[in-house]
């Protein structure tokens, strides 16, 4: 599952456990139909940054939690499920979004680094 999927998943289910319809995010984005939220929830795209925003005031959540939504897909999507892992890198003390993004880059980094490397061996 792609990062897109996963956050859509992850958006969906914070409407959902808010009560929301996707008329009504999608009213507050500034659509007139729920098209956009629906396809972000089924993972064609990823929201611009500016777009996360208005996303988080819609469902009623703060812009750092809507980035730890984020931040969480693109972890799943790499395969860094494990809680342990995922708590401390939320918890580290100010820890600011970008620095979040630099950790996760840098993951990301290692593993194709990883991956190119075995291929050289086969």
């Amino acid at each position: 599952m792609s990062v897109k999927q996963i956050f859509g998943k992850k958006v969906r289910q914070a409407r959902l456990d808010r009560g929301l319809k996707q008329s009504d995010i999608g009213k507050v984005l500034g659509y007139e139909s729920r098209s956009y939220v629906s396809d972000v929830e089924n993972g064609y795209f990823l929201p611009q940054p500016d777009k996360l925003k208005k996303w988080a005031k819609a469902l009623g959540i703060t812009q750092e939690e809507m980035d730890s939504l984020l931040a969480d897909a693109k972890l799943a999507d790499m395969g860094l499920t494990d809680p342990g892992f995922t708590m401390m890198f939320k918890e580290v003390p100010n820890m600011t979004a970008e620095e979040k993004e630099s950790v996760i880059n840098a993951y990301e980094a290692i593993i194709k680094a990883r991956e190119a490397k075995g291929k050289k061996k086969s």
